[in-house]
């Protein structure tokens, strides 16, 4: 007996003549007007690259892509320096592993910090940001190593 086709998913349309092909869902998850009043420095809506590539300044977003990414190096040199384990803020690790083809993974766990802390940002009425746009793109865990 044969099974009959079956749709189990379909894209989503996309804006008309939308240049990143990215849903309406996604341009609302990614959008400042979506964007809770006090954005972590880490969310990646503030990244540089990532707005240079919106204004299709393409060198200057890979430039900024080139310049994070050897910001991540050099905290994880740091941090190794100085014998720091990383420890993710959000989430925390399980004791189940998955396997994959580039190897053994350790599987992670919401541990709702983040909704907690959310909350506490959004009771807590004052704000000295105007704009969620000025906030500095910064997820360093150890300092802002531009300074260093």
């Amino acid at each position: 007996m044969e099974m009959p086709e079956m749709v189990v998913w379909r894209v989503a349309a996309a804006p008309e003549n939308d240049k990143f092909q990215y849903t309406y869902f996604a341009h609302k998850i990614n959008s400042f007007a979506t964007a809770p009043k006090k954005l972590l420095a880490s969310d990646s809506r503030l990244r540089p690259d990532r707005a240079a590539l919106e204004k299709g300044d393409l060198s200057k977003a890979g430039a900024e892509k080139s310049s994070l990414e050897e910001r991540q190096r050099a905290e994880k040199r740091n941090r190794e320096a100085q014998g720091h384990e990383f420890k993710p803020r959000w989430f925390d690790m399980t004791d189940e592993i998955a396997p994959t083809p580039w190897g053994d993974l350790e599987i992670y766990q919401y541990n709702g910090k983040y909704t907690e802390h959310r909350k506490m940002a959004d009771v807590s009425g004052s704000t000295d940001i105007e704009d969620v746009k000025s906030v500095d793109f910064n997820p360093w865990q150890y300092g802002n190593l531009a300074e260093e």
